[in-house]
């Protein structure tokens, strides 16, 4: 069996880094595993196939018809139809999230006919939020490319009396345990990342999830709950229509939609950012060859003008990264996550 060393390399480099870590082996144990993994002849970089058959190329899509993920998947395989000559299509497997599909492809053979286009966790969070998984994140998982991410901002009930973050941060300081915050859901990046907000500002409010962002808009606007800290997408209608107050925002730079609105990191939570992002992934063992031209066509449906504009007016921002850039940012996403997560409590199970 030949050895291919691809460009899938960092993801394995830092899989490596954070398992052996966790067993505190010294900096030489580390350099020594990696040698060992890089040029054994049994190593994880062995190729299975470098050329695709001519079967269609499937994406499963971690979400049903018609939203974000969705859209994604249907943009990435028609650019990589065209660039590759091969015929991708996009297949709806929701559920778990993204388990479902994710594992669908793990067990399927390594040849590069199965991806899959999905939100963070099955890269860096569901091995928290799961007692049992049917897969090894970082294992089995070969994160691709990163296809984009999507700004939060949170937002607060109109009958709030903090009208700014930090008099925000002051109110709800000042009624512990008094407060409640809406989501999508357990496990969805808008109850993790308050938890996060939580931790991080000393904050103490209570979580109320429910079945979908329609849902924890509802319970926003009616006053069942004071807060939440969801996408923009879902937010600008109702800040616009004045039913709910925007705050600050989770990244780092102000949007443009909303320039003055400050960013939570400059309001008194240095620091602070979170980004949803969406990425395609497959199963480890596919071959270099495959792996980098996916990688390539998947980049360019989402740095063409006319697609970056269309994510736009959906909330996406366009962020490409290298297979190296996004291997090393999952690993920071996976740390930052699984410590949210053991804080929290949270649990799918």
């Amino acid at each position: 069996m030949n050895v291919g060393i691809n460009s899938s390399v960092g993801v394995w480099l830092f899989q490596m880094n954070t398992n052996i870590s966790k067993m505190e082996f010294g900096v030489s144990s580390l350099i020594a595993a990696l040698v060992l993994t890089l040029f054994s002849a049994d190593s994880v970089f062995a190729q299975v196939g470098s050329t695709w058959s001519d079967r269609p190329i499937r994406i499963f899509a971690t979400s049903p018809p018609g939203g974000s993920i969705d859209l994604l998947a249907r943009m990435v395989a028609t650019e990589c139809s065209q660039s590759t000559g091969k015929s991708f299509i996009v297949e709806n497997r929701a559920g778990a999230n993204g388990n479902i599909a994710a594992n669908m492809v793990v067990k399927g053979p390594p040849d590069g006919h199965q991806w899959f286009v999905t939100l963070p966790g099955v890269f860096s969070i569901n091995q928290y939020l799961f007692k049992t998984m049917p897969f090894d994140s970082n294992r089995d998982i070969l994160p691709v490319a990163i296809l984009g991410q999507s700004p939060l901002i949170l937002t607060v009930n109109k009958s709030v009396p903090a009208k700014n973050f930090p008099d925000f941060l002051k109110w709800v300081k000042s009624n512990p345990g008094k407060l409640f915050y809406s989501s999508a859901g357990v496990g969805t990046t808008g109850h993790l990342a308050m938890e996060l907000l939580k931790q991080t500002a000393g904050l103490d409010v209570l979580h109320v999830p429910y079945k979908g962002t329609a849902e924890a808009n509802i319970a926003l606007i009616s006053g069942e709950v004071q807060m939440s800290l969801g996408n923009t997408t879902s937010a600008f209608p109702h800040m616009k229509s004045g039913q709910i107050l925007g705050l600050a925002v989770g990244q780092k730079q102000r949007i443009e939609d909303y320039p003055e609105l400050p960013t939570i990191h400059e309001s008194g939570v240095p620091n602070f950012e979170v980004l949803p992002w969406f990425a395609l992934g497959t199963r480890v063992g596919v071959s270099k060859d495959i792996v980098d031209k996916v990688h390539a066509c998947a980049t360019a449906s989402m740095t063409k003008p006319e697609n970056k504009k269309r994510f736009e007016n959906v909330g996406i921002i366009s962020q490409p990264m290298t297979q190296l850039e996004f291997a090393r940012y999952v690993q920071a996403e996976s740390k930052l996550w699984g410590d949210v997560v053991r804080k929290s409590g949270a649990s799918l199970d």
